[in-house]
């Protein structure tokens, strides 16, 4: 039987090859056939108006039966606009929603130019495009999102497919309230565009074929037909139906199905199958068929969307039974978008479901492209994931410095020598809760502010009580010319109890968040928070242990970010100032394992885990005398223990516990007659000097 070569031989030559299943899930809200007028087939009653120089034309897309298409001159004041002067449809604002269209014109002849767009009649700013590549270099689709500018936008992400070479394709889109837009050219998934630093807006207009806000704009040069538009998301099954030519209005009708076996007879007759057998006469027609032996039968393979005939339907070095098996997406070479196919990551033994496998912040083929190991969470090594590390025991009068590798010092804000103190035998900084900061301005090339790394971590000891400090912070990273973007560790917002506030804002976020447990109770806590952009995961550790990880996750983008600030905030004015204790402050471009996150929270200084520790004894000397001396690199304000030992048997003998640092060295002299220990007589002593 040849019938089914016929068949195939209508389909436009970028679509795929086979009709797929439908299970209706979307309810469609608009659709403009466009054959010669621009009202609403769906009886919704959102019927559009076409300005300027529009045609109807004969010119239809090969997959779609007669009927005529839209023709737009590219010229200023032509484009369409649905429920023009009544709000638009606002349909970007719906938690999800799908567009469908075909469209034809020439990429490299249009100059970001747009066949859809949500905007704004009273504020130029809020948009929401597709359209042609923004320098007409080529026929990829354009996707441009802004609402704010700069970090606050989309800023023309291209897909890797051609929509626009003068020839018909079908274009279709899916995006919500999770700010992912799946794209998909001719029925076949392109790419996502990640939209998540956008803040929300409500448009209220809707265009094809250009921009409406107060005046019209980006006016395309090109051909539309079929648009529709749904309230969620359109599955693929159903995109690659609409690409076939399905009209939007027949998607979700029950397909013919000769033989009962469950599939339709387009899709068997396109995939090689018999539509009158069932299985009976040749088993490779029926439901448990497997005609390319992938362990995928037919009856899944239909369900999944992926090619019976094919046993690696999206060419991703892994067949379709065995992604079935792993949980992977059949029809995407990259389930989980970390640019690594499906089969790569499963023979490199990572994780195909997850961008970063190890979860340290870097994705799969990132680390495999710098020659680190992404199973292996301290792989890149932590020591030079180090930003900076403010021990915060002394001061110079001016700032109190960095031990880090980039020497950021921060600023001393109303403090002196007086807010660093001995606590419980530890140099640290206090802060009175009135106007005492300590802070950095950032220039552009630096490490900081952390919330600008893809991943982070934040450490420090406080000792603080929360209840009573209404929503202030005793770590925050800013902006000296805006006071939106914000990230803020502090106090609970209403002052109620101990727990920690978390607060990320950048043009909106999620409101305050607070940790399980009530670490801010007066006595020192550690802290370590850590973000990650790759899996979109934030965790909190309290004194070592993992105490959340269920965050709304904000990611903060805006290039105005460009303080860090300890004991409050500094935006253009200091603020929030926090009443407490704060010790050993470090920043890390990376996300710390748990193992050294117990490490810091044991006692372990950051410069130890880092590997970077300059403390080390660096001479002994005897007197004729008798008497020892002993130096060794020390830490400004730092406070130390002295041992002594004669065998290196415990107990050690303790002589001093509370030795204060005399600055970058410290010398102690054990002098001759010391009771046990006298170097005049015994002729091997050892020492111990401890922080």
């Amino acid at each position: 039987m040849n019938f089914y070569k016929t068949f195939r031989s209508g389909l436009p030559a970028a679509a795929s090859l086979f009709i797929l299943p439908y299970s209706a899930s979307a309810e469609l809200v608009g659709y403009w056939k466009l054959d010669d007028n621009f009202d609403d087939s769906s009886g919704k009653g959102n019927n559009g108006v076409f300005f300027g120089g529009t045609t109807y034309e004969a010119d239809t897309p090969t997959a779609l039966v007669g009927g005529k298409s839209v023709a737009f001159d590219g010229q200023a004041g032509t484009y369409g606009a649905i429920n023009s002067g009544t709000g638009g449809m606002a349909l970007t604002t719906f938690p999800s929603y799908s567009v469908s269209m075909w469209v034809k014109g020439e990429g490299t002849a249009n100059s970001d130019d747009r066949v859809f767009s949500e905007g704004s009649s009273t504020d130029n700013n809020p948009l929401f495009n597709v359209g042609t590549h923004n320098g007409s270099a080529d026929g990829t689709v354009d996707i441009y999102i802004r609402n704010g500018g700069g970090g606050e936008t989309l800023n023309h992400g291209h897909s890797p497919g051609t929509a626009f070479d003068n020839n018909w394709h079908h274009i279709a889109f899916i995006g919500g309230s999770d700010k992912q837009l799946d794209l998909y050219i001719d029925g076949v998934f392109d790419t996502t565009f990640d939209y998540a630093n956008v803040p929300d807006f409500t448009p209220d207009t809707t265009t094809i074929g250009g921009i409406l806000r107060a005046g019209d704009c980006c006016n395309f040069l090109g051909s539309i037909d079929e648009v529709a538009m749904w309230d969620s998301d359109l599955t693929p099954v159903e995109i690659a139906n609409l690409a076939l030519g399905t009209p939007a209005d027949d998607i979700g009708s029950p397909p013919e199905d000769f033989d009962d076996d469950g599939m339709p007879n387009n899709w068997e007759m396109a995939n090689d199958l018999d539509p009158n057998d069932d299985g009976s006469v040749d088993p490779d027609n029926g439901p448990d068929g497997d005609p390319d032996s992938d362990n995928s039968r037919n009856a899944e393979e239909f369900a999944n969307g992926t090619d019976p005939r094919n046993d690696d339907s999206d060419d991703d070095d892994l067949n379709d039974g065995a992604e079935v098996l792993a949980g992977t997406d059949p029809t995407k070479p990259d389930t989980d978008g970390d640019t690594l196919n499906d089969g790569a990551e499963q023979t490199g033994g990572t994780n195909p479901l997850l961008k970063d496998t190890d979860g340290d912040g870097i994705a799969d083929n990132d680390e495999l492209t710098n020659g680190t190991i992404p199973t292996d969470i301290e792989s890149p090594p932590i020591g030079g994931l180090l930003s900076a590390y403010w021990p915060l025991d002394s001061t110079d009068g001016t700032i109190t410095p960095d031990e880090g590798p980039n020497g950021y010092h921060l600023d001393l804000m109303n403090m002196d020598a007086s807010n660093f103190i001995i606590d419980e035998g530890h140099a640290v900084a206090s802060f009175n809760g009135a106007d005492t900061l300590l802070a950095r301005i950032h220039s552009v090339d630096d490490d900081l502010p952390i919330s600008q790394n893809p991943a982070y971590t934040i450490s420090m000891w406080v000792k603080i009580t929360g209840t009573g400090q209404n929503d202030l912070r005793f770590f925050s990273e800013g902006s000296t010319i805006s006071g939106n973007p914000l990230l803020n560790l502090g106090t609970r917002n209403d002052g109620s109890d101990d727990s920690l506030d978390v607060f990320l804002r950048d043009g909106g976020g999620p409101p305050h968040q607070f940790s399980t447990a009530q670490p801010l109770d007066g006595t020192w806590r550690h802290l370590a928070y850590t973000h990650n952009d790759a899996n979109k995961k934030i965790q909190l550790y309290l004194d070592g242990v993992l105490d959340r990880e269920d965050w709304t996750f904000k990611d903060l983008t805006s290039p105005d970010i460009d303080t860090t600030s300890i004991g409050g905030i500094l935006r253009a004015d200091p603020s929030h100032w926090v009443d407490g204790l704060v010790d050993d402050v470090s920043l890390w471009k990376g996300v710390m394992s748990p193992a050294k996150i117990t490490e810091l929270a044991s006692g372990k200084t950051p410069d130890e885990i880092a590997g970077t520790a300059s403390f080390e004894v660096t001479s002994i000397n005897r007197d004729a005398a008798g008497n020892v001396t002993i130096t060794w690199n020390s830490r400004p304000g730092a406070v130390y223990g002295v041992w002594g030992s004669l065998n290196l048997d415990e107990p050690w003998n303790e002589l001093d516990d509370s030795y204060g640092s005399q600055g970058n060295q410290t010398s102690y002299t054990l002098s001759a007659g010391t009771p046990f220990l006298d170097p005049a007589i015994e002729p091997r002593i050892f020492f111990r000097i401890t922080k």
